[in-house]
């Protein structure tokens, strides 16, 4: 099976298009220069930490989670931090550097990397995360302990979903798991037929109403029956065209968002749907595009496209709201839904506050580093995570 394998290519929201050069030799550049606007959130930097030495050119989804005044963060080489969310300050650490016999890597910043990919997923008292070698690890979120770790036959490269006593995930090469929530042991899997080739990610699954909810690799919406993985519905989102396998490509790696009684997805080169989610009956479609996990809030949905173009969708309708191009190719990451705020970061080290109702840019920081996880809030804060491993936490 042919994957893309480089981030910079692969899973930058602009793979047809725009791609990560930063300007043509000979052209305009293909990604929007910055311009002015009327500053309506001063930005402030409350603390910094860093978490480690980062996920560096490969494209990372360790995006930091919070919970009761703590920040917990991983980072590609093996460091999983719990931070408070005050001030920065670290509560513990574990570090998941494979073992070498001599301990000599350690001492270094850089060793062989513990290559996660897959999480953070926060549930009740434990954190998981995992690797591109199939590991998933339980941690203790009260002191960094691993309480198991289960091997698994693909990798983790997306966030496991928990509930109701599983851990479900969905690995690289397309196969679904549940295992048993206590001590990871294997209850069931579930295969699904993979294309040729692929974004490198998968879609996160989300537990809800005794199902797993999933996109598919070969673009369709999947709900199975949490108990035994098996299929309960399926539902095609987006449909290959195109001469090449480059251009059939109709992954759905953004995670499906579950409203009530309504179920959201978005597939790249597809469309945003919104599905019953007992019957997998389309409710709406509109001709959205991306990889990146839509977020909810009231009656709305913010999304963002594959040519990094920030949109509210009416959540009953689908019908466009507004449309912020004015970002184009800076590959945003997914928007944080703050009171009446987004916030989305780049490629370039941006993160940019946009007014909810509008869409119109309002405030700006600049990280210096390249950003491409989602921020996140964190009480009154929000937190940005950068490639290189370091945490900001910002105030407006």
């Amino acid at each position: 099976m042919v994957r893309l394998l480089n981030w910079r290519v692969a899973i930058s929201g602009v793979l047809l298009s725009v791609g990560l050069a930063a300007c043509s030799s000979t052209e305009e550049p293909d990604y929007a220069e910055l311009q002015t606007f009327e500053e309506q959130v001063s930005v402030n930097v409350a603390w910094k930490a860093n978490v480690g030495p980062g996920s560096d050119e490969h494209y990372s989804r360790l995006t930091p989670v919070y919970d009761d005044g703590v920040v917990f963060a991983a980072e590609r080489h093996g460091n999983v931090v719990a931070l408070n969310a005050d001030n920065g300050r670290r509560l513990w650490r574990q570090n998941l550097t494979p073992a070498t016999g001599f301990s000599l890597w350690r001492l270094f910043r850089k060793g062989p990397p513990a290559k996660l990919a897959g999480g953070l997923t926060l549930d009740g008292d434990t954190l998981y995360v995992g690797n591109e070698s199939g590991m998933l690890y339980a941690i203790n979120k009260d002191n960094g302990e691993i309480q198991w770790q289960s091997q698994l036959e693909g990798e983790v490269i997306s966030a496991p979903a928990v509930g109701e006593g599983y851990v479900v995930l969905h690995l690289g090469n397309g196969m679904v798991v549940g295992l048993n929530a206590a001590d990871g042991e294997e209850q069931w899997r579930h295969e699904e037929e993979v294309p040729a080739l692929t974004l490198r990610g998968s879609s996160s699954p989300v537990i809800s109403a005794g199902g797993v909810i999933l996109g598919t690799n070969n673009g369709r919406a999947a709900v199975l029956v949490l108990e035994s993985g098996q299929m309960a519905w399926d539902e095609r989102v987006a449909t290959p065209s195109g001469g090449s396998d480059l251009e059939r490509i109709v992954d759905i790696d953004a995670t499906p968002v579950v409203r009530g009684d309504q179920v959201y997805m978005l597939a790249f080169n597809g469309e945003l749907v919104a599905l019953q989610l007992r019957t997998g009956e389309v409710v709406w479609r509109r001709d959205y595009q991306g990889h990146r996990t839509p977020q909810v809030a009231g009656s709305r949905i913010f999304l963002t496209t594959s040519e990094s173009h920030v949109v509210a969708v009416d959540r009953l309708s689908g019908n466009e709201r507004w449309r912020l191009a004015d970002l184009y190719g800076r590959s945003l990451t997914e928007p944080a839904v703050l009171s009446g705020q987004l916030v989305v970061a780049d490629r370039f080290g941006f993160v940019h506050w946009l007014d909810r109702d509008s869409g119109q840019i309002i405030g700006r920081y600049e990280a210096n580093d390249p950003i491409q996880v989602a921020p996140i809030r964190a009480g009154d804060k929000v937190i940005v995570m950068t490639i290189d491993g370091r945490l900001v936490a910002l105030t407006d």
